[in-house]
This record gives structure tokens, C-alpha cells and sequence, in this order.
């Protein structure tokens, strides 16, 4: 190939040095005619180079074996579309494992799963230690508070305000009874002018009435709770009364007109005393006696209507409204089999009395006979025509 290149340039010479000198002897025949040409002068000074012209295409060359000479590359052309990707190449070797990086952030707690199932039981532990007893109520739980500071007579406005008395003194206190208070086995010495305190009383089952008992200490004897001339007629009552008062020496009576302080109990008792009812009704109602619980649990929920010896082992603190409200006749069992009634003895063994006959207005059903109704004073029986409210326990 560049062999044939240089054979046809030597060509392409020649010719050009032919074409020169054809010219040259066209001229010289012209001066010929003119007269004989002179030796040429001598050669003058070679002029300032020209600018240089513009830079024709390449040209191209036919060499002899019909090839062509590829002349300088043409201005590059504008970039053309970016092709579609090619196909994935075959992944290369793993580089080495970088340094461990921190320990990111905490995340959420996921949600608790269900739970498992039942481990197999354990082995039995040793026994513990026994707990205390249950809660011991009335005379076997007998407390002693102490004696008020301010003496005042007997006539002291009801039994309802001789607890006041003592409950203000002393939180939850109210009125001791003798037998309550031997149980109580205080140590505190009695003031020398003696204090007021309730006689005590007891049931002869044998016999139709309560008997009055002071002296002793016993569980089965209770609070005399009667309005007679002991306990200065239920202490409402001054000059003309007796009361009871506690010394050293023991209980004796003395005149309700004096005055002294009084010996205050903290003996906790089942029963409960929630108050009095704003409703009035009479002694005979459609329901009966049911009609008379559902009254006081109308009002204090989870009452009932009290009976009187229930009334008098809660140690209310309110005095009955002066009109008088209804109350339950309490009672005894007799050793003939038989119940009683007995309104004059507050002892653990006192129950509702709930007998038809013309006590309790018959059972709660007739405006024709009796009932008992509650006052400062005491019970007292009246007219079951009469409206009154509800005295209420739990």
C-alpha cells in the first residue's frame, strides 16, 4: 500500500514539471519574434510571505489498487442519543468486611405476645403463721375510754345525748354500762364525787320480765334500757329521780339533781343506728313490716326498721324528734318455748319481736291498734293511726 502511494505522488509530480516547462516554451517563442533573449539577472530578494489561505477538504487519493487514502478527521460532530443500558455484568469478587459501625437507637417495643402455658406447679411451701381472730363485737370486746372533764346532772336531755356527751370527748365513745364496764377492766381511778354511768340488766328466761343487775361483769348481761326511775328515767329526769354513779367503791344511786361527769365506752357493737327518716306514715301499710324496711332503705341504703334492743346496743348519738318515731318491739325466748316481749333489756340476746297481736300495730298492717314509738323519753305506745317517721339500723 505504500508503495503504490509513493509511485503515484512521483506521477503527479512529473506531470506538474511538464505542464511548467510547456508554458515556459510557449513564452520564449513569443520573444523570439522580438529578438534574441539576455541572460538571465540576477535573482531579487524574496518577498514578505503572504497570509495563508484558507485550508481546503481533504482530497483523496486513488492509489493503484483502488483503495483510498482516509484524509484528517473532520470537527467532531454533535453527541449523539445515550444508548439503552447495557446488560448486567457478572458480579465481581467481594471486597474484604468494613470496620463494625455503632450501635443504632433502641426501636419500638413490639406488641406482647399471648401467653404461654402453665408451668408445672411447684412444691408446697411451709405453712404461715396464723392470722388474728376475727372481729369480736359487744360485752366480750368491752373498751374503756375514760371519764369526761365537765359534770353535769342527770336530767342530761335523753340517753341519745349522754352518748353525744361521751363521743364528743371521746371519738366513738358513748355512755358505759356497769357490767360493760367491769368487763373493761380499767385501770383509771374514778373521780371521788363519783361519775354518771347505765345500770345493767339481764333476762330471766324463766320470767316474763328483765331483771336489773349491777355488780358483775358478764357477756349475757346488757344496757338497762328502760324509763323508769333507775337511770334518772332514762336520763331525762332531775330532781324526784334516782341515778346510778360509779365510785371506787362501786356503783351506788344518788339523786339525779347532782352533778358529775360521766364514764365513756368504746366497745365496738354490730349493730348500727343510720338515723331517722324524713318521711312520716302511719302504723298501717299496704306491705306490712316489709313496707317498713323498704322505707329506711329508701333513705339510708342497706337500713331496715329498728327494734328496740338493737336501737339501744347501737348508742345512737340523735335525739328522736319530739312527736316520736316508729320502732320494733324487741323480745326474749322464754325457757317455755315461747318469745316474749321485753323492752327493757339491751343484751346479746334480744331479737325482733314480730308477733301479730295489737303490739307493733299488728305486725305493721292495722290503724286500729298499737304500736311503739320512740322518743327522748323512752318508748311509749300510741295510735297506729298516727303519722310518724322511722327509726333506721343496719
Amino acid at each position: 500500500m505504500t508503495t503504490m502511494y509513493t509511485l503515484a505522488r512521483s506521477l503527479f509530480v512529473l506531470g506538474s514539471l511538464g505542464l511548467a516547462l510547456g508554458a515556459c516554451s510557449s513564452h520564449a517563442g513569443g520573444d523570439d519574434q522580438a529578438g534574441v533573449e539576455g541572460p538571465p539577472g540576477p535573482e531579487g530578494p524574496r518577498g514578505p510571505q503572504g497570509p495563508a489561505g484558507p485550508q481546503g477538504p481533504p482530497g483523496e487519493v486513488t492509489v493503484l489498487d483502488g483503495g483510498t487514502i482516509q484524509g484528517p478527521p473532520g470537527p467532531q460532530g454533535p453527541a449523539g442519543p445515550q444508548g439503552a443500558d447495557g446488560a448486567q455484568g457478572p458480579q465481581g469478587i467481594p471486597g474484604t468486611a468494613g470496620s463494625i459501625g455503632p450501635t443504632g437507637m433502641t426501636g419500638p417495643m413490639g406488641m406482647t405476645g399471648s401467653t404461654g402455658p402453665a408451668g408445672p406447679g411447684g412444691p408446697q411451701g411451709v405453712a404461715g403463721a396464723m392470722g388474728p381472730g376475727g372481729m369480736v363485737t359487744g360485752e366480750a370486746a368491752a373498751q374503756f375510754a375514760g371519764f369526761t372533764s365537765t359534770a353535769i346532772t342527770g336530767d342530761g336531755g335523753g340517753r341519745e345525748a349522754m352518748h353525744a356527751r361521751c363521743a364528743a370527748a371521746f371519738a366513738g365513745a358513748h355512755l358505759c354500762h356497769v357490767s360493760e364496764y367491769i368487763l373493761a377492766n380499767s385501770a383509771t381511778v374514778p373521780p371521788a364525787g363519783g361519775v354518771w354511768i347505765d345500770s345493767s340488766a339481764g333476762i330471766e328466761a324463766s320470767a316474763s320480765s328483765s331483771a336489773l343487775i349491777n355488780g358483775t361483769g358478764h357477756v349475757r348481761l346488757g344496757r338497762y334500757s328502760g324509763a323508769s326511775q333507775v337511770n334518772c328515767a332514762g336520763w331525762n329526769a332531775g330532781a324526784g329521780t334516782l341515778g346510778y354513779i360509779l365510785t371506787i367503791a362501786g356503783e351506788s344511786q344518788v339523786q339525779c339533781s347532782s352533778s358529775h361527769t360521766l364514764a365513756c365506752c368504746t366497745t365496738p357493737y354490730a349493730e348500727g343506728f343510720r338515723g331517722f327518716t324524713t318521711a312520716t306514715v302511719t302504723g298501717a301499710r299496704p306491705g306490712g313490716r316489709a313496707e317498713m324496711h323498704q322505707l329506711c332503705g329508701a333513705q339510708f341504703p342497706g337500713s331496715h326498721l329498728c327494734h328496740f334492743a338493737e336501737y339501744q346496743r347501737a348508742t345512737p348519738t340523735t335525739t328522736p324528734p319530739a312527736a316520736g318515731v316508729w320502732i320494733d318491739s324487741s323480745a326474749y325466748l322464754r325457757t317455755q318455748g315461747d318469745a316474749f316481749p321485753e323492752n327493757n333489756a339491751a343484751t346479746g340476746e334480744m331479737g325482733r319481736y314480730a308477733g301479730g297481736s295489737q303490739l307493733n300495730c299488728s305486725a305493721w298492717t292495722q290503724s286500729a291498734s298499737l304500736g311503739y314509738s320512740l322518743t327522748g323519753s323512752g318508748m311509749a305506745q300510741g295510735q297506729c293511726s298516727v303519722a310518724h317517721a322511722l327509726a333506721c339500723c343496719e
